[in-house]
């Protein structure tokens, strides 16, 4: 009898080498004499190349004492403003009056942001003439951190188009998030009268009353909103901070955990645990979702485990061209992650920053986010709180039978020597020279009965005791993979993924199998091999899903596991040198919608947060930028009502559906929620209409 551990002694020392490279965390300052102290341990060098990336370092000439970026300034309520609160509602508008007003808010607000942003922004319409490329624009500007260009060129296409319900929604949110709460409500009341039960409008309304501090009302505003749409991510947000303020924290960790759902923000996240509650994987929604086997590893194969000697010397040969395959495989998979590695050092020695932020130093490319990165490490870190202990005591039980495997395999043999001693004893003096053909035959028939009952009980236990093992490690380097798809950049990921593939050739090339041929002592026709077929090869990780926001200004590409953000070269001259509000908080989601069947704005009322459309996605972003995105497309909508029976279908789509990727263009629908707001933030924070 044979037993073969088939994993060669290179593949085990290698595939134990590399441990998956983890993304770092940095600590954000929380005052001025902090962020002073880490200004000053950065290089001057490294300095100026991030600047010339585009990343903006604050004045710190400008910056007043009491900077406050605690989690208690982001999650304050606003004290309620009596002056403001009245200037809102002294407002009431028809459709006769509404142009005259939206006219004199946005000469109001061009005179507050002076003259020189005013001429910035025409020049940018003057090559968008059309309305719908201005909208358009404002929608890419507002997502490229250009929130003043963005009021005035919004404010500009919506005296154009004074009755298009999307553009005054957007510019009421605009207005809301950019601190000029009072100036909204006029625009989303008037909107509200026309388009009732409109979730997105709801909220708008419900965070400009909340920005006011009139609590009672935006909370009305709130439930109206939840209430059409229970998963609405800023409603929800806010709702919590209420409920929160109340002392009612269960209310406010469900209000939290329903936004959570709806929209990623690890602020989210940090209250929740804050107040004593627990978020779980499936408070988490995934767009596009996870591959559950993003290797390939439950078709990966192996030959057969013979269960009578008559198989077991063709099988065993399978077996050892099998390892030779694995080995054959682990060689090229460590030559690769050679080449790989010297690359990925290279590029980090020469040109760290551009490596980490996927950008040139000029920064006129593309600069790559991995957007995904902290929900996945949520991901991955509630699973350790939640399922570690009991993954730990799994594994832990797969050693334990491991390590008893030699004693029950011993007391296997063991049985079948004895069988085969007694066998022996049987038929002494029959068996030898001048032996009958008789007792030859029969002696063998007994001999190999007895050996191929004993195959078929350790075959049996070792491929059951291997398949756990094999499983488990399937399931965990699985989950693995789709952790370091989202928090890893191409040859970080590249890398580890070639750490996978080998340790994985060496879990199923390890498996334990026992052969035993037939008695030599008779002749015996050949038994043919099973042939189990030629090791499958893993799956291709290369990206299939690609979808592009093309926004005038730039475009943003979502492409499975990092989001890449490219502004348009014409547009790089107005990036904002100085910066007008340090303090600034921004809170906030979008809803982005295309489909033949979806009807006119003017019918419908602007695009609600439940739309779900042929072509439909969500950008969720707080004062630290984007942290959430998803683009979906083929889906149908399947609730909310903004989807109706198909009315044109010679609608220009404004996007290509092909199998190498989706892009959104000017013809897809816009619907901004505004978030929050920041008691005294806000680029237009003290605004006077005229």
């Amino acid at each position: 009898m044979k037993r073969l551990l088939l994993v060669s002694a290179m593949l085990l020392s290698w595939v134990l080498f590399l441990r998956p490279y983890e993304v770092l965390a940095q600590k954000k300052p929380t005052n001025k004499t902090e962020l002073e102290k880490m200004m000053e341990e950065l290089d001057p060098e490294e300095i100026e190349m991030m600047k010339k990336m585009g990343i903006k370092f604050p004045d710190m000439s400008m910056m007043s004492g009491d900077f406050d970026d605690s989690d208690e300034a982001k999650w304050q309520i606003p004290s309620r403003d009596e002056s403001r609160i009245l200037r809102a509602k002294k407002v009431s508008l028809n459709q006769a009056e509404l142009p005259a007003y939206l006219k004199n808010v946005h000469s109001s607000i061009a005179a507050k942001l002076g003259a020189a942003r005013t001429s910035s922004a025409n020049e940018m319409m003057a090559n968008t003439p059309n309305v719908g490329e201005k909208a358009h624009l404002a929608n890419g500007l507002w997502m490229f951190g250009m929130p003043d260009y963005a009021i005035l060129v919004l404010g500009n296409a919506v005296q154009t188009a004074p009755q298009n319900p999307d553009y005054l929604n957007n510019y009421a949110a605009f207005l809301t998030m950019a601190g000029a709460e009072e100036a909204a409500l006029p625009i989303l009341r008037y909107l509200n009268s026309r388009y009732p039960k409109n979730s997105t409008v709801l909220n708008n309304l419900a965070q400009a009353w909340f920005g006011l501090g009139d609590l009672p009302t935006a909370e009305a505003y709130l439930d109206s909103a939840i209430r059409f749409y229970a998963y609405h991510s800023q409603a929800n947000l806010t709702k919590g901070i209420i409920e929160e303020k109340k002392g009612n924290r269960t209310a406010a960790a469900e209000a939290f955990k329903k936004s959570l759902k709806s929209g990623y923000n690890p602020d989210k996240e940090d209250k929740i645990s804050e107040l004593g509650h627990k978020v779980t994987p499936n408070d988490l929604t995934w767009q596009p979702p996870l591959n559950e086997d993003p290797l390939g590893l439950v078709h990966m194969n192996w030959p057969k485990y013979p269960q009578n000697v008559f198989e077991s010397e063709a099988l065993e040969k399978e077996w050892e061209a099998y390892s030779s395959e694995i080995n054959a495989q682990a060689e090229s998979i460590s030559q690769r992650n050679e080449e790989l590695k010297e690359s990925f050092l290279e590029s980090s020695m020469n040109d760290p920053l551009a490596r980490l932020t996927g950008g040139r130093m000029d920064g006129g490319g593309p600069i790559t986010q991995l957007v995904f990165a902290p929900k996945a490490q949520a991901l991955r870190r509630y699973y350790e709180e939640n399922d570690e202990r009991f993954e730990n005591q799994k594994y832990e039980e797969l050693v334990e039978e491991i390590n008893a495997r030699p004693e029950k395999l011993y007391y296997m043999e063991q049985e079948v020597e004895k069988q085969i001693t007694e066998l022996d004893e049987r038929f002494k003096g029959k068996i030898g020279e001048g032996s009958s053909d008789a007792d030859r035959q029969a002696y063998c028939e007994a001999w190999n009965e007895i050996q191929s009952a004993y195959l078929r009980k350790v075959n049996t236990y070792l491929e059951e005791g291997n398949a756990k093992w094999i499983d488990y490690h399937r399931k965990k380097l699985s989950r693995e993979m789709n952790y370091n798809q989202f928090t890893l950049l191409p040859e970080e990921y590249e890398i580890t993924t070639l750490t996978s593939k080998a340790f994985w050739l060496g879990i199923i090339g390890g498996q334990e199998v026992e052969f035993t041929g037939p008695n030599k002592f008779c002749k015996y026709n050949a038994v043919p091999g099973r042939t189990s077929g030629k090791l499958a090869d893993f799956y291709d990780l290369n990206c299939k899903e690609k979808s592009t926001l093309y926004l005038v200004v730039g475009s943003i590409t979502l492409e499975c596991n990092k989001m890449t953000t490219e502004l348009d070269s014409k547009f790089l001259k107005f990036k904002i040198k100085e910066n007008m509000d340090t303090n600034e908080i921004i809170q906030g989601s979008v809803e982005i919608g295309f489909d033949v069947d979806l009807a006119e704005a003017s019918e419908l009322g602007p695009v609600k947060a439940e739309l779900k459309g042929e072509l439909s996605g969500f950008i969720e972003f707080n004062g630290e930028g984007i942290t959430d995105v998803g683009v979906k497309a083929g889906a149908k909508a399947t609730f909310g009502s903004n989807v109706v029976s198909k009315k044109d279908t010679n609608a220009s789509l404004g996007f290509a559906d092909d199998k190498s990727g989706t892009f959104m263009g000017a013809e897809a629908r816009w619907g901004w929620n505004s978030g929050p707001s920041i008691e005294g933030k806000g680029i237009l924070q003290g605004l006077t209409i005229k």
